[in-house]
C-alpha cells in the first residue's frame, strides 16, 4: 500500500521525536506529584507545538533548504550560529550519555540472571555493540527510524495489555513535593526533535499540508508518552523506576520486564545510532573533519564523561531539556522574528501571534533554564 506524502511526513516527525527521554517521564511525574506532572505536560506540549509551527514557517519563508544551523546562520549571523552549535553539542552528548546509562540498565534487566556484572560493564557492552552498528554506515541507520516507532508502540501496547488490571488509582499522587519542577526538563527533552526541515522535502508540491503535518506529528508522540506514563505510574506507583521498566518487575513478572527491556534496548540502540551519525555529519560539515578518526569524537567523549561519574539518567535529561532545549527554543523564536521580516517568499501558512506572546514564551523558557541550573 502506498502511503501518501502527508502521512510519510507525520511518520518522519514522530520518529525524529521519540527518544529515550520518554522512559523518564513516569518517574518525573511520580516524584513531582501527578497533578504537577500533568500541568507541566500540558504547558510543554503547547510550547513545543508552537515552536515547531514557528520553525515550519521559517522553512516556508526560505527558498533554499537548510538544517537549523543553516537557517540560524542565514538570518541571525555567525554569533547565533556559534550558540546553536554549542547547544547542539551539549544536547547531543547529553543524549548519548543518557542512552549509555539507560541501555546498561536494560541490559542488566535482561542478562543479570546470567551475568553478575556492574552497571558500568553492561553500559560498556552496549556502547561496543552500538558502535559496531554505527560503523556499518548511514544506509543501515536510515532503515531503523520507522522500526523505532513500532518498537515504542509495542512497549506501550505490551504494558497496557498485561498490566491494565494492576493499575491502582491511589498511585496517582496529587501532593506537592520538593521535586515539583522535575517534569519540565524531562518532557522538553522528550519532545525535542530535529526532523522538521525534512518534512518540507517530503511535502514538495503539498507545502500547505506542512502545518497540519507538524501538528499531528507533534501530538502523536505526546499522546503516546501520556498513555505510557498513566500505565507505568498507575501500576508501579511509588516504586516507579527512572527507566520505567525495572519498577514493573514486582507487578508484571520477570518475563514482561525482560521483554520490555529488550524492546527498550532496541529503541535506545536505534536512537544512539541516529544521534552518533548526526554528530559525525556535523563534524564533517561544520568542522571539516572528514577522516575516519571522526568517530572518536562522536563516541569517546560521552563514554569518558560516563566513566567520570555522570550516571544519573533523570538528572541528565532534565538538565539537557531544561537548559539546552530551552535556549534552543529561544533562539528559534528570534529566528522566526527575523525570518518574518526578511523572508524570501510568502509562506503557505503564517502563525498570527502578537509580539508580547513571543516575549512571554521566551521568558518562560529563560526562567525554566535558570531554575533548572539553580536546582541542580
Amino acid at each position: 500500500m502506498k502511503v501518501n506524502k502527508f502521512w510519510r511526513a507525520v511518520a518522519m516527525l514522530v520518529t525524529s521525536t521519540i527518544g529515550v527521554g520518554f522512559y523518564g517521564i513516569p518517574f518525573a511525574f511520580q516524584k513531582a506529584g501527578f497533578s504537577f506532572g500533568l500541568l507541566f505536560f500540558g504547558l510543554v506540549v503547547a510550547l513545543m507545538l508552537l515552536t515547531n509551527l514557528l520553525y515550519g514557517e521559517v522553512i516556508l519563508r526560505t527558498h533554499h533548504r537548510h538544517q537549523m544551523v543553516g537557517y540560524v546562520n542565514k538570518y541571525l549571523g555567525p554569533w547565533a550560529r556559534r550558540i546553536n552549535l554549542f547547544i547542539f553539542w551539549v544536547a547531543i552528548y547529553g543524549a548519548m550519555i543518557a542512552i549509555i546509562i539507560i541501555s546498561g540498565d536494560f541490559l542488566a534487566n535482561i542478562l543479570s540472571f546470567y551475568l553478575n556484572f556492574s552497571p558500568v560493564i553492561f553500559s560498556t557492552l552496549f556502547l561496543i555493540f552500538a558502535a559496531s552498528l554505527v560503523l556499518a554506515g548511514l544506509k543501515t541507520v536510515s532503515r531503523l527510524d520507522f522500526l523505532m516507532m513500532l518498537i515504542f508502540c509495542g512497549i506501550v501496547g505490551l504494558i497496557a495489555a498485561v498490566g491494565f488490571n494492576n493499575i491502582q488509582l491511589v498511585n496517582y499522587s496529587f501532593a506537592l513535593t520538593d521535586f515539583w519542577f522535575l517534569p519540565f526538563g524531562v518532557i522538553l527533552f522528550s519532545l525535542s526533535n530535529s526532523g522538521i526541515p525534512l518534512l518540507r522535502e517530503v511535502l514538495v508540491g503539498q507545502e500547505r499540508s506542512l502545518k497540519k503535518a507538524i501538528s499531528v506529528g507533534t501530538l502523536i508522540p505526546a499522546g503516546l508518552y501520556l498513555l505510557f506514563t498513566f500505565l507505568v505510574v498507575g501500576i508501579s506507583g511509588e516504586i516507579t523506576s527512572p527507566d520505567s521498566i525495572s519498577g514493573l518487575l514486582g507487578f508484571l513478572g520477570t518475563k514482561i520486564v525482560v521483554i520490555g527491556s529488550v524492546l527498550g534496548f532496541l529503541t535506545s540502540t536505534t536512537i544512539f545510532i541516529n544521534i552518533a551519525t548526526a554528530l559525525k555529519e556535523s563534524l564533517d560539515e561544520d568542522f571539516k573533519i572528514k577522516n575516519r578518526a571522526v568517530w572518536l569524537f562522536a563516541l569517546v567523549p560521552p563514554y569518558l564523561l560516563f566513566l567520570s561519574g555522570i550516571r544519573n539518567f533523570i538528572d541528565i535529561i532534565s538538565l539537557v531539556g531544561g537548559v539546552a532545549v530551552s535556549i534552543h527554543s529561544i533562539l528559534l523564536i528570534f529566528l522566526y522574528a527575523k525570518a518574518k521580516k526578511s523572508g524570501e517568499r510568502v509562506p503557505e501558512y503564517s502563525i498570527r501571534i502578537p509580539n508580547w506572546s513571543l516575549y512571554l514564551i521566551m521568558l518562560v523558557f529563560a526562567l525554566g533554564a535558570v531554575y533548572t541550573i539553580l536546582i541542580k
